[in-house]
């Protein structure tokens, strides 16, 4: 269940609509309902295109992250902030920390790891039984 980053509804979906990736390289997702406004206020000039812009921006003064309220009047306005290379470069060795930082999955363990402690077991039972009834 994700959560719109414009509205703060939950909602389900299989793939669903990006605004933005943050700085941490978590993805900032949007319900499908804001996704056809933005689609509709991003689209050609017409009387849908206003309206639309006016809900979303509605939507926006509600909003929690400064981030996503940025980017969202960015892309209302028309313009995307183009980032240098330096930025890019920087964006990207934070997004390769955190990838670093995730665990990785733990690595399944041997086979002789799972065999010897019931060996070790059963070597113990047969002592036992040796012990109390065949000596």
């Amino acid at each position: 269940m994700e959560t719109c980053v414009i509205c703060r509804n939950k909602f389900e979906a299989e793939s669903p609509a990006v605004l933005f990736i943050s700085g941490y390289g978590n993805k900032r997702y949007i319900c499908p309902e804001c996704e056809s406004l933005l689609d509709k206020a991003t689209s050609e000039e017409s009387l849908e295109q206003e309206s639309a812009k006016e809900k979303l921006l509605e939507r926006a003064n509600a909003m929690k992250e400064p981030e996503a309220f940025r980017v969202l009047t960015d892309i209302l306005a028309g313009t995307t902030e183009e980032l240098s290379a330096e930025e890019e470069a920087e964006l990207e060795a934070v997004f390769e920390e955190t990838k670093e930082e995730t665990p990785a999955k733990e690595e399944e363990a041997p086979l002789w790891a799972s065999i010897l402690p019931v060996a070790v077991i059963a070597a113990f039972i047969l002592f036992l039984v040796w012990f109390y009834f065949f000596k």
